[in-house]
């Protein structure tokens, strides 16, 4: 496996030092190779999904299922928590991220089945579109498919730039605390 290092801090200038303060992960320690408006931005996105449309328990569960489907232990890592304080069960969460999800309320099957989809086939079936439409409201599943979407290019940025997993646990109240 290739090696990539992480972005010099010694280098950073004051925008690039903010988004590390921002978020003081090995996520953003790679991101910063890229402009510091471009980091700001993806961290911007990623966060507007915390006070969107989707029940975080919905939110969780296409997190984890993008995570599982890429093989990403990166996030796995970091939305394992996320979920548990979303009030996602030990056996949901084992369910979501088993090769073959069974057993799970009609809401989270379908959130996996719509996750299986992008990442399959780059779009949601019209199977799956309908069964959601029966439960979840455009808005969610419109929301639902740019969190897929961009879980997958955090995906294939993690892996591609031999991002490695972090010491610690991020701290997602401090998270939604900068967010307030």
């Amino acid at each position: 496996m290739k090696k990539v290092d992480y972005a010099d801090p010694s280098k950073f200038t004051d925008e690039q030092r903010e988004q590390l303060d921002r978020m003081p992960i090995n996520l953003t320690r790679m991101l910063l190779h890229c402009p510091a408006g471009m980091v700001k931005s993806f961290y911007d996105f990623a966060w507007s999904f915390r006070s969107g449309n989707l029940d975080p328990k919905i939110r969780e569960t296409v997190i984890l299922r993008m995570a599982t489907l890429r093989c990403s232990q990166y996030e796995l890592s970091h939305h394992i928590p996320a979920a548990k304080i979303a009030g996602l069960n030990d056996q949901e969460i084992a369910e979501i991220t088993s090769p073959n999800p069974s057993g799970l309320d009609g809401k989270l099957s379908i959130m996996i089945r719509l996750a299986g989809d992008c990442a399959n086939d780059g779009k949601i079936s019209d199977a799956t579109f309908a069964s959601a439409a029966k439960i979840f409201s455009t808005a969610e599943i419109a929301e639902a498919t740019l969190l897929a979407g961009f879980y997958e290019m955090l995906a294939c940025f993690l892996e591609t730039m031999s991002v490695g997993l972090d010491q610690h646990a991020l701290n997602w109240s401090g998270v939604d605390r900068n967010l307030s």
